[in-house]
């Protein structure tokens, strides 16, 4: 396991201390408790889900809530005082567990979301129905103008496929269009800014 941060453990339910030099992250009896898989629920114990006596339960409990268990910010190390070697082992385990799951769904919240490419001629309609699906769709080798948003496509940087103008209901012919959908976004929108300016000048004049 990395070294933990303060932030990392006082989410998971420690609680910071700092004296002077020291920085620690103490857990109290009920999130020991937790950790160790120690549970009442009013009538009876249980350990990891298994049933125990109210004696070995209540036994483990009191231990959890007398002794002291803590992560040293400084050292790096886990420590407890007055707990045996076995419940300890078996906390810290529960807690580096945590914190790698923590860490885990932390790290997939703030992964960059993939780009979704649109299939080529997706929103086309044709005789054969919508889009381009059996037509060979290739790379255009040469310049040519977007039929989504009139842009010219430089070479390599568009889709490029061949309509039959007998089974045209829209665009025939060799067609081009920009394979990212976001610059024809962005060239619609400006567009449609500069119409809206033009039209909101003439109304003023």
């Amino acid at each position: 396991m990395t070294k933990a941060t303060a932030a990392q453990l006082t989410a998971i339910g420690g609680s910071l201390w700092e004296k002077g030099t020291f920085r620690r992250v103490y857990f109290n009896g009920p999130a020991l408790a937790g950790f160790y898989g120690l549970a009442h629920d009013g009538w009876k114990w249980t350990l990891d889900g298994e049933k125990i006596s109210n004696n070995s339960g209540s036994a483990f409990m009191s231990r959890l809530n007398l002794g002291k268990f803590w992560y040293d910010l400084t050292t790096d190390d886990f420590h407890s005082q007055g707990m045996s070697d076995a419940m300890t082992a078996k906390i810290v385990d529960r807690i580096k567990e945590a914190l790698s799951k923590a860490s885990a769904t932390e790290a997939a919240a703030t992964e960059t979301p993939a780009t979704i490419e649109m299939s080529a001629g997706h929103d086309v309609s044709t005789a054969d129905g919508p889009g381009v699906t059996g037509r060979p769709v290739h790379t255009n080798r040469k310049p040519g103008r977007c039929r989504r948003c009139g842009a010219l496509v430089s070479a390599g940087e568009g889709h490029l496929y061949y309509i039959d103008p007998d089974e045209a209901y829209e665009v025939s012919g060799w067609v081009v269009e920009h394979k990212d959908p976001a610059i024809c976004r962005e060239v619609l929108a400006k567009a449609h800014t500069l119409l809206t300016e033009r039209a909101k000048a003439y109304v003023n004049d």
